[in-house]
């Protein structure tokens, strides 16, 4: 600051006004960059997230039908029938069997299939009688089942893999145990969850 002769007063020189100026902007610019890729984080954490939660839901559907699924060999109305002979599985698809009953309370074998749209990036589930179920739409990139069989026990091995337009991906793979598997192995108590 130096001494001006308008009247004795003391004012700001046009270099030290610009230095400063200068220098704001360097900070706001440093600012603003900290500030827009914090915010770009919370975006792709908060899409990460939506994507464990859409896995994680279609996960536990897909676990609760393969629970109440038929896996055994057994006499239904008269018929000879084989759970582990009707189920089909592979990249993009799983068909299998669970136990219901008609409206005169007798047993029957319900058609559940899952099916992987690669189009729509969807995974529909079908059942016999009931409306179709559409899980996470545009977001679901691969899925796939397999039967896997080890000595006695067999359980369903899924992978399904989530992907939001930002690549922010959730893959989740489960070996699903039916609820009869624990007659094999009197040893093995299974996850109520």
């Amino acid at each position: 600051m130096r001494n001006n002769s308008l009247n004795g007063r003391k004012a700001f020189s046009l270099t030290e006004i610009m230095v400063v100026m200068v220098i704001s902007v360097i900070l706001l610019f440093a600012l603003y960059n900290l500030f827009f890729s914090s915010y770009r984080g919370v975006v792709a954490g908060k899409n990460k997230l939506g994507n464990l939660q859409d896995a994680a839901i279609t996960m536990e559907y897909i676990k609760q039908d393969i629970k109440g699924a038929y896996f055994k060999k057994t006499n239904i109305q008269g018929h000879e029938v084989d759970g582990e002979a009707i189920f089909k599985g592979g990249e993009g698809f799983m068909e299998f069997a669970s136990l219901g009953y008609d409206q005169d309370g007798q047993e029957k074998l319900v058609k559940i299939s899952y099916r992987h749209d690669s189009s729509a990036e969807s995974l529909t589930r079908s059942e016999e009688g009931e409306p179709d179920k559409i899980f996470a739409p545009g977001k679901i990139k691969k899925f796939s089942a397999k039967l896997m069989k080890i000595d006695k026990v067999s359980y369903i091995d899924t992978s399904i893999k989530v992907e939001t337009e930002n690549k922010q991906t959730v893959e989740l793979r489960n070996a699903i145990f039916p609820k009869d598997v624990q007659a094999v192995n009197k040893n093995w108590v299974p996850n109520p969850y």
